[in-house]
């Protein structure tokens, strides 16, 4: 590819040989993670992640890479939610060999994720004898292999033209953004950004200098709320249930959400600010992730590492009963309320949580309390845009509960944080590409950088490229 001539507000061009970024998933869409860089000698892929949401995504997900797996010399991950591992086993089932990078706790929290995603992958087979598996335990299991943990902090040469460091994103639980040098370019890949001021995680650390950010906006056009007023409200919806004796169903991400709400129960049950109430933790992924947490205390901020410290085991509180199999799960239907089910997944479009909307949904007696990101063409995305009924297991659920939103809990950054974080790198990047939106929120987000901070601002479609400089 023949070098085009150097714009003149980009000075750093002329210190670069060759390279181009490829957008092969969460190009104007939230999931599919997958970004390949390229230069003449190395093919690093960052993230490479299942497409969710809408009745497409299973024969995407199936389809062939766009690029031959072979030819991937490296793959970086960002975290470990689904939508940025979960093709990797694919990846290697169709002739990867290479290293694969990831933060210490993403190694481990990515073998739970993949483990989870192939049994749902076989229940749905036992259901329709047509459905293939996108991949098998033995593929997971040497994708795991393949993968290596590193610190925060620490420079990691992948090859003589690319090098990066982990950076704490503050998202997830072992989250983080890379900032890379390649071929002289400096570019960050912010994966998925976290709020402030968040329980168990420390806050994002800031971005250092660089010319190129591809930057997720999957709030991009929205502001949430204080970290105060989201417990504040997590409490209401609680004393509210105790009050009706009804049932408040929260699905949640089994993965961070999850034991960020355990973590703010234990402070409102503790502090005697809600009733003692029956909780139950119905998430099998959740549970197993637990340990992966007490593993590495380090990892935690101010307030957590204190309640350690302390004795306080954060994710237990009196009221929460934990159940790990199927039949304490069905169990949970014969206690009365009031009482509260948090259960995956967050979306609403499979695990334990679709037998409790089915059994709860059409009673008004019951709340709904979203705490996350939901995706087009879920049953959570439905919910929550007001429909009058959602199918569940071949059946039209009547929805009669209450539904309510808490944006505070979101794992992702709103427009404040984002604008905030690009621009914290000791002056704005020349350049930036905006992924892991739908197409109003990543407008909104673009107009705000060009227009208040002078920033070029490309929006990729699947399959882009683009020559950088």
């Amino acid at each position: 590819m023949p070098r085009p001539s150097a714009p003149p507000n980009l000075s750093f061009w002329y210190n670069i040989e060759y390279m181009d970024i490829g957008f092969h998933g969460a190009a104007r869409e939230i999931t599919g993670s997958c970004h390949l860089v390229e230069t003449r000698s190395t093919r690093i892929l960052v993230d490479c992640g299942l497409f969710q949401g809408g009745e497409d995504s299973y024969h995407r997900n199936l389809e062939p890479f766009p690029f031959d797996p072979r030819s991937i010399d490296a793959v970086i991950l960002t975290h470990a939610h689904i939508d940025h591992i979960g093709r990797l086993p694919k990846l290697v089932k169709d002739g990867f060999t290479g290293r694969v990078f990831a933060t210490h706790p993403t190694r481990l929290l990515s073998r739970l994720m993949w483990e989870d995603a192939v049994k749902v992958m076989e229940d749905d087979r036992r259901g329709s004898r047509k459905a293939p598996l996108l991949y098998s335990r033995k593929d997971f299991s040497r994708a795991f292999d393949l993968t290596h943990g590193f610190g925060y902090g620490t420079e990691i040469r992948v090859s003589d033209d690319f090098s990066f460091t982990f950076k704490d994103a503050g998202h997830i639980f072992g989250s983080a953004f890379l900032e890379a040098e390649v071929e002289g370019v400096r570019i960050a890949f912010s994966g998925d950004l976290g709020n402030d001021q968040v329980p168990i995680l420390r806050d994002s650390e800031n971005l250092g200098r660089v010319e190129v950010v591809v930057l997720e906006s999957t709030y991009g056009n929205r502001r949430h709320e204080s970290p105060g007023e989201r417990m504040r409200r997590l409490g209401e919806a609680v004393r509210q249930t105790a009050g009706r004796r009804g049932t408040l169903l929260i699905p949640a991400f089994s993965l961070e959400r999850t034991q960020e709400i355990l973590y703010e129960l234990n402070s409102l049950v503790e502090g005697g600010e809600v009733p003692e109430i029956p909780v139950f933790l119905d998430s099998p992924l959740a549970i197993r992730v637990l340990p992966v947490y007490h593993q590495f205390p380090e990892l935690y901020d101010r307030e957590a590492k204190a309640l350690k410290e302390a004795g306080d085991d954060f994710f237990r509180f009196p009221g929460l009963r934990i159940t790990k199999d199927p039949k304490e799960s069905y169990g949970i239907m014969s206690v009365p309320p009031p009482k509260v089910i948090i259960a995956g997944s967050g979306m609403m479009h499979g695990g334990r949580i679709m037998r409790h909307l089915a059994r709860h949904l059409s009673d008004p007696g019951t709340t709904v309390l979203v705490v996350g990101y939901q995706a087009e063409g879920t049953t959570g995305r439905a919910v929550t845009d007001g429909a009058e009924a959602v199918r569940i297991d071949h059946e039209d659920i009547p929805v009669r509960a209450q539904v309510e939103s808490i944006g505070a809990y979101s794992a992702h950054a709103d427009q404040d944080k984002l604008v905030r974080w690009a621009g914290g790198g000791s002056g704005w990047p020349e350049r930036i590409f905006l992924v892991h939106g739908e197409e109003p929120a990543m407008e909104s987000l673009a107009g705000r950088l060009r227009d208040e901070c002078g920033v070029r601002v490309d929006i990729p479609a699947l399959g882009d490229r683009f020559a950088i400089p």
